[in-house]
């Protein structure tokens, strides 16, 4: 496994002002980037918080915007995000939870349209939109789904994320491609490894156990060498069929997500365990 001191390298080709991905259409980033353990590895020590953005731009193409889950920001907030990355970086941005969690998707078309108008002041550095339904949501809920996708702007991709083993004996491959929307891949406990590519873009998220590794997120402390590569040859598959893909990692995967993503990529290139 690679050692955090290799994370200096860059996870994107640069051009003067503007970001590409380490390969094209492979975008690998974090879920969110505000972590006082990455200071040394990713950080620099003593680093303020207010800037942590501004180097994580430095080192990703994307990332997975894990605060908007707590509620829609303010549009100056996304306008200075907007104004941080460099040309060719991808927020993406999970739903609030007052839409997925608390609202189970009913009466909410408003909340919704308001979160997508916010988040699509960042114009050509809009990555995909996920809604990651809760445990409890299960596909009983199948034509709320489908009537809550329906609803929503259309030019924007979306990527639904499904926690209930019941949504696995119905038809929500047809129904979100029906629609162009991903459906979520993730490696979670609990739920299976899915292979479906419903859209023209693969939604990848390792996320790992929370219980796991609660806190300390300064170094890996898992090995999921044999995981990754089985991940790599699926997102090999898509970028062969010309799909882009966002592929996100989790602290909770092996304590410290910029190394699963250092570590991916290496696999993904050399096509052996980092």
């Amino acid at each position: 496994m690679s050692e955090t001191g290799d994370l200096q390298e860059r996870l994107f080709l640069e051009e003067p002002g503007r970001t590409e991905p380490p390969e094209p259409g492979l975008y690998l980033g974090t879920s969110g980037w505000s972590y006082a353990d990455w200071e040394g590895s990713v950080y620099p020590e003593g680093l303020p918080a207010a800037s942590r953005l501004s180097e994580y731009v430095k080192r990703y193409a994307t990332v997975e915007v894990d605060s908007t889950f707590y509620g829609t920001p303010r549009r100056r907030t996304v306008e200075r995000w907007r104004e941080v990355a460099p040309a060719g970086f991808r927020f993406a941005a999970k739903f609030p939870r007052e839409i997925s969690h608390d609202r189970t998707l009913a009466g909410c078309r408003d909340l919704a349209r308001d979160f997508v108008d916010t988040m699509s002041v960042l114009g050509e550095k809009l990555g995909p939109l996920l809604l990651q339904l809760p445990p409890y949501f299960d596909a009983s809920e199948h034509e709320t789904l489908a009537l809550f996708l329906d609803a929503l702007p259309q030019g924007v991709r979306y990527a639904v994320e499904v926690r209930h083993r019941s949504w696995l004996q119905t038809d929500l491959r047809r129904t979100l491609a029906e629609r162009g929307v991903a459906l979520t891949l993730v490696d979670y406990p609990g739920m299976p490894r899915l292979e479906a590519a419903t859209a023209d873009f693969l939604y990848v998220r390792w996320l790992g156990d929370r219980r796991e590794f609660p806190e300390g997120h300064t170094h890996p402390r898992r090995d999921r060498s044999e995981d990754l590569a089985w991940w790599s040859k699926r997102i090999k598959e898509a970028i062969s069929e010309g799909r882009e893909v966002y592929a996100y990692a989790n602290n909770h995967y092996q304590n410290h997500s910029p190394s699963t993503l250092a570590q991916f990529l290496e696999v993904y290139r050399n096509g052996t365990d980092a």
